[in-house]
C-alpha cells in the first residue's frame, strides 16, 4: 500500500497552466515532461539496483536527480517524494531500505499519473 495521496489527488494536472507559472509554450513543457519522464523511470531503475546493491549512496544521487528535475518543473509531489528518499539513503541505515522502495513506488505511481496526463496532452 503506498503511503501518499497520487498527484494531484481529484484534480486533473494543467500542463497548460503549468507551463505558463514557468513561462514556457505548452510544447516545451511537454518535452520537458517527457525529458522528466524518462530520466526519472531510468533513475528508479538505478534506485532498485542500488538497493540489491545495498548503495545507499546510489540511491541517493538518484533521488537527487529526481529531485531536482521535478521541483523545477512544478511536480512538488514528486520532488517531496524524493528528497524523502535522499534523506533515507544519506542516513546510511539499512533498515530505511523498505522506506525507500514504498516512497520510489509512490513516486512511480505519480510518473504514471503524469505520462497519462501527458499522452492526453494537458
Amino acid at each position: 500500500m503506498i503511503e501518499y495521496e497520487p498527484l494531484f489527488p481529484g484534480a486533473a494536472m494543467n500542463f497548460k497552466a503549468m507551463a505558463s507559472k514557468l513561462g514556457f509554450s505548452l510544447e516545451d513543457f511537454i518535452e520537458l515532461v517527457q525529458l522528466l519522464i524518462t530520466t526519472s523511470q531510468s533513475e528508479l531503475l538505478t534506485v532498485e539496483k542500488e538497493l540489491a546493491a545495498g548503495s545507499s549512496a546510489g540511491v541517493s544521487r538518484a533521488a537527487h536527480s529526481i529531485k531536482g528535475a521535478a521541483g523545477n518543473l512544478g511536480f512538488m509531489h514528486m520532488a517531496d517524494l524524493a528528497r524523502e528518499m535522499e534523506t533515507l539513503a544519506n542516513q546510511g541505515n539499512t533498515g530505511n531500505m523498505d522506506k525507500i522502495k514504498k516512497k520510489a513506488a509512490a513516486l512511480k505511481a505519480d510518473l504514471d499519473l503524469i505520462k497519462k496526463a501527458g499522452d492526453k496532452g494537458y
